[in-house]
C-alpha cells in the first residue's frame, strides 16, 4: 500500500453560524489544511445528526445543504455548496457497514447541515468531490462511535478524507457575543487545555471517561452529542497515523474551535502554527 495516497482523518470544531462570513485564522487555517491534503471524497458525520434506530446515509442523487438554524443575518443564508453525487462512493460506505453488520438505511431527504458544509467551504472551495454523511448513533457508547469509525477507516487507503465536525467545547448559556477570542470562560479554557494534552499523548480511556476525569467536563458539554463526532475520528486512527493540531481557538467566550487531523505524514500549515 502507498501511504502517501492515504487520506487523513480529521476532526474540526465548525463553530457557530456567523463564522462562515469571517475573514479569520481559523477559516485560513482550514483552507491550508485542505490545500495540503489530496483526497477523491469525503465521508463525514457531524454533531447535528444524531438519530436513533439504524444508521443513515445521504442518498440524495442531487445533494444539497440546509440552514439547520435559525435568526442570523441574511448572507449566511446565500451561502452556497453544490457537490457531485457518487454512486460508487456511496456503495463503499454502504458496503463497509455491511462488513461489520452495522445496520443503515438511505436517506434521501436529508441535506448536509452547517456541521459539514460550513467547514467543507474551507477544506474543499471548489466542491468537486463527492461527500456522503452519515448519522452519528443516539444515545449510544463512545466505543461503539469509535468502531463506526474504524470499521469507515479502511476507505482512507483510497483516498477518503473522513471527517468528524463538533465542537471541542461548547456551553450555549455563557455565550458572549461581543467577547474577544482571547477573551475565554476559564472554564472552557482548563478542559480544552486538557483536551489538546490528552489528544497529542492519545491518552483515549481519559477521554473517553471525559465527564469524570477532565475538569470541567459537564460544562464544558451540557450535551454530549457536540463531542461524539472526536470519538468517530479517534476510532479512524490507522497504525503510523501522529495527531496534529490543525487550530486552537476560541469564539464567543465559550466556543472551543480546536481542531485536528490524524496522518502518517505532516500537514504543513505555514503561518498557523
Amino acid at each position: 500500500m502507498d501511504m502517501m495516497k492515504v487520506a487523513p482523518a480529521a476532526f474540526v470544531s465548525h463553530g457557530l453560524p456567523p463564522l462562515a462570513l469571517m475573514d479569520d485564522p481559523y477559516n485560513s487555517a482550514l483552507i491550508n489544511f485542505g490545500r495540503n491534503i489530496n483526497i477523491k471524497g469525503v465521508v463525514c458525520v457531524s454533531s447535528h445528526w444524531v438519530a436513533p434506530g439504524p444508521i443513515q446515509i445521504t442518498s440524495n442523487p442531487s445533494p444539497f445543504i440546509q440552514y439547520n438554524f435559525h435568526g442570523y443575518q441574511k448572507d449566511i443564508y446565500d451561502l452556497k455548496y453544490t457537490t457531485p453525487f457518487s454512486l460508487n462512493l456511496l456503495n463503499k460506505v454502504s458496503s463497509t457497514l455491511e462488513e461489520e453488520s452495522f445496520q443503515y438505511v438511505l436517506n434521501p431527504h436529508y441535506g448536509f447541515d452547517h456541521g459539514v458544509w460550513m467547514p467543507l467551504r474551507l477544506i474543499r472551495p471548489e466542491a468537486d468531490l463527492p461527500v456522503i454523511q452519515i448519522s452519528v448513533p443516539f444515545n449510544e457508547d463512545p466505543r461503539k462511535i469509535m468502531a463506526l469509525g474504524h470499521n469507515l477507516s479502511k476507505l482512507r487507503q483510497e483516498g477518503i478524507l473522513i471527517l468528524g465536525s463538533g465542537l471541542s467545547a461548547f456551553n450555549a448559556s455563557k455565550i458572549i457575543w461581543h467577547a474577544r477570542g482571547e477573551d475565554v470562560n476559564p472554564k472552557i479554557k482548563a478542559f480544552d487545555d486538557w483536551l489538546e494534552n490528552k489528544l497529542l499523548s492519545a491518552q483515549i480511556e481519559d477521554l473517553l471517561d471525559y465527564r469524570k476525569s477532565a475538569p470541567n467536563g459537564e460544562f464544558a458539554h451540557p450535551s454530549s452529542a457536540s463531542l461524539l463526532p472526536l470519538f468517530f475520528i479517534i476510532g479512524a486512527a490507522i497504525q503510523g497515523d501522529r495527531p496534529q493540531i490543525l487550530f486552537r481557538g476560541f469564539k464567543y467566550s465559550s466556543v472551543s474551535l480546536l481542531s485536528f487531523s490524524l496522518s502518517s505524514e505532516p500537514i504543513i500549515q505555514e503561518g498557523f502554527n
